[in-house]
């Protein structure tokens, strides 16, 4: 790509952002959250980490919900669509159970910046004690061929939570880490890194109040008793 085409495929991520994979944690020392964003009830921050050049981001806010309800709504990937952020298709690639998947998603960037793609291992687990559900995803590049019209992401490492609080409230948590791939630079992702996550937060707890989600019920899912 020519340097002018990088520039401006630069200047166009400064205002899109990052899309979100359902599904952060990653390894850090001292550093600590910056908050950056409070808006409908979802607050917004950021981290420095010591050996990743782009930032970890964390959105977070509180639902009256089921856990099966907001489970349900996470693993209906065909959804992925109305809510993750720029997404325009996911699949699941290959299902070992319940509680371990592949995951596959396409996002349709506005022009001139190139559609990335996205393979995932996702794993969900439960706390039998506490009652919160993790639901960890982490790119594995190689596991799918490489389209032609996509960038495959390099390097993702996201996780959702669903802590139970009492009184029929849940705390929703996403914890991201990535790395976009392509001519991205890091210092551009960094500087509007909380638009996708939070955008995407606000639009799922919107979905999972409403049918079919709000009354499912998922066997393996443990839901507290208040």
């Amino acid at each position: 790509m020519s340097t002018l085409g990088s520039f401006r495929e630069a200047v166009v991520l400064f205002f899109f952002i990052l899309f979100v994979l359902p599904a952060g944690g990653y390894a850090q020392k001292s550093e600590s959250w910056k908050k950056v964003k409070d808006s409908d009830g979802i607050q917004s921050y950021v981290m420095k980490l010591p050996d990743v050049a782009v930032n970890k981001v964390k959105v977070e806010t509180i639902v009256k919900s089921g856990l099966s309800s907001l489970v349900a709504l996470m693993i209906d990937t065909p959804r992925n669509r109305d809510w993750v952020f720029l997404n325009m298709y996911a699949c699941v690639q290959q299902k070992d159970d319940e509680f371990n998947w592949v995951y596959y998603g396409q996002n349709n960037a506005p022009w001139p910046v190139s559609d990335r793609d996205v393979v995932a291992r996702v794993h969900l687990f439960q706390n039998p004690v506490t009652k919160e559900v993790v639901i960890e995803s982490i790119a594995d590049p190689d596991l799918r061929p490489r389209h032609q019209d996509f960038v495959r992401i390099p390097m993702l490492h996201s996780v959702w939570r669903f802590i139970p609080l009492g009184e029929g409230r849940i705390k929703v948590v996403l914890e991201l880490v990535i790395d976009m791939g392509g001519n991205m630079p890091c210092w551009l992702i960094n500087l509007a890194v909380t638009k996708g996550p939070s955008s995407s937060m606000l639009k799922f707890v919107t979905l999972a109040s409403e049918e079919p989600y709000l009354s499912a019920h998922m066997d393996y899912i443990r839901e507290p008793q208040w």
